[in-house]
């Protein structure tokens, strides 16, 4: 019987089974179906860490991890209205050594008797001493305050992706604290914290890395993180909303390449690196679904038996929706390439769909599959989560199937085509709207089926009651994305059908591509 390793990994430790000892995480428990936990810290002199004296002698200036924000940067936060105020925030949130070995974690396995008042600690001490740019580090604890508590569904996932992001972070500090730190960064571009680097400098520099990492084969859990921070930062940098020109479309075709290769040399990916591939699947399909091409990033990469049964941090219980939306993807890709076709051979287009297309028979097959299996869609219940838990997942999930609804009807029956069509999406689009809430905290994840029943509000009163919308989702979650949904539904859609223009957003968002991206 083979002995435990003294250096192995945390899970296989506690199993009492041999490890195999590979970094970042071990070959071990992804035979036995586990997910690693990483590895302990090496551990260092007591008085290197805790002893206050020993923080001042310049012979040992790298014997602790500095503070990641002092009591100075606190009081300069604040002012710049990223606080750094202790606040209640549970112990677990900032573990690096959680992560089940038994599975993903779950939102409803959180003991609420174990959160507590506590001030987060303000070091890491599993990060090696001068592993982490001492300037980037306040701005590294803007990302744990902030980032993920305005991001996700609620603050349920909050301890979820924290320990998640600790794994790799543990592993790899200067490469995971550059996209932590520019997260941060841009959370804070109106406070007083000296800014270290220009966030285009410092994106440059972590693309540039990241080139470099994918052609030395590290782990797909690192470039996925990193990746996802690149992303973060085009939804939350301020500047951006100036330049409206987002790097996100090509980070994620490069991305689907990236993953492409690695799933023909390799067998499947880790429980943690689909953890991070649903965050950037979810984007890809949204922006698939807004301009019109099928999907970069195949559900079958990161859609299992756990995620089909669990409540996820950013799609809630739609994660069997996107399969379906997948297909309307696709579907949507093919008409828009039939319009395209009909237009290089001066072929008239009908108003409505063209009833004399060669593939119209295909088209309309295909579009009425999904209409029924839309239909026929339901939610599944995660068994971890109450019903009151459940309950803005089960808004969320069907104000998205309405909206889905409505998106395959505009396909075939564009606005203007017909009153009768107009007629019968606005009613589709007040179904959508049913189906929301006046909860920001609810509705913070719902810009895309709102956004899409929005572009058929005529009247004040339901401009009105869909801007109050916008707002309550543009202050839940605070993201460049969706003051720029809000504006172009305003500025574009309905300016455009109040000036007697063509108002179908498909076709505005093809003359003004870097304007929308609801995500």
């Amino acid at each position: 019987m083979s002995t435990r390793s003294r250096n192995g990994c945390i899970d296989c430790k506690k199993a009492k089974v041999k490890c195999d000892e590979v970094h970042p995480f071990c070959g071990t428990c992804e035979r036995r179906r586990r997910q690693c936990s990483g590895y302990n810290p090496p551990s260092r002199p007591h008085t290197a860490i805790d002893d206050a004296s020993s923080r001042k002698s310049p012979a040992t200036p790298n014997a602790q991890l500095v503070a990641i924000a002092s009591p100075s940067d606190s009081s300069r936060l604040s002012n710049g209205g990223c606080s750094l105020d202790a606040a209640a925030v549970p112990v677990r949130a900032f573990s690096p050594l959680i992560g089940s070995s038994s599975g993903p974690f779950s939102p409803g396995a959180t003991n609420s008797s174990l959160t507590i008042n506590t001030h987060v600690p303000r070091s890491v001490s599993s990060i090696p001493p001068g592993a982490i740019n001492p300037a980037d580090e306040p701005f590294i604890e803007v990302y744990f305050r902030r980032h993920p508590r305005e991001l996700v569904f609620g603050p349920e996932f909050v301890n979820e992706m924290n320990s998640n992001v600790l794994k790799v972070f543990q592993n790899s500090p200067l490469v995971v604290g550059d996209s932590l730190s520019a997260i941060g960064e841009a959370y804070c571009k109106d406070s007083a914290i000296a800014v270290a680097l220009p966030i285009a400098s410092r994106k440059a520099r972590i693309l540039a890395r990241l080139r470099t990492m994918d052609s030395l084969g590290v782990s797909m859990e690192l470039l996925l993180s990193i990746i996802l921070g690149l992303c973060a930062v085009e939804l939350v940098d301020a500047n951006d909303e100036q330049h409206n020109v987002s790097s996100l479309p090509t980070l994620l075709d490069n991305l689907s390449m990236m993953l492409d290769h690695h799933l023909r040399i390799s067998h499947e990916l880790s429980q943690l690196a689909k953890y991070f591939l649903r965050a950037l699947a979810r984007q890809d399909m949204l922006l698939s679904l807004t301009r019109l091409h099928p999907a970069r990033i195949p559900t079958s990469w990161w859609l299992d038996d756990y995620s089909m049964t669990h409540a996820d941090r950013f799609m809630g219980y739609t994660t069997t929706l996107m399969p379906l939306l997948s297909k309307l993807s696709g579907l949507a890709a093919d008409v828009r390439a039939y319009g395209l076709e009909m237009l290089a051979s001066d072929k008239p287009i009908e108003p409505t769909f063209p009833r004399h297309a060669s593939n119209q028979a295909d088209l309309l097959d295909r579009a009425s599959v999904i209409q029924d299996e839309l239909h026929s869609w339901h939610a599944t219940v995660d068994p971890t989560l109450s019903f009151q838990a459940s309950r803005k997942f089960f808004v969320h999930a069907h104000c998205s199937r309405q909206a889905a609804l409505l998106y395959l009807h505009r396909l075939f029956n564009p606005p203007s085509s017909s009153i009768e069509a107009d007629q019968t999406a606005l009613a589709m689009a007040y179904e959508v709207m049913a189906h929301t809430t006046n909860c920001a905290e609810d509705m913070k994840m719902s810009l895309w089926p709102v956004f899409v029943a929005a572009c058929e509000m005529h009247s004040e009163a339901d401009r009105l009651s869909a801007s109050e919308i916008f707002d309550s989702i543009c202050s839940g979650r605070k993201t460049i994305t969706a003051l720029r949904t809000r504006a172009f539904v305003a500025h574009r859609v309905w300016a455009a059908r109040d000036a007697g223009l063509n108002w179908d957003w498909m076709t505005l968002n093809l003359q003004y591509p870097n304007e929308l991206l609801p995500i």
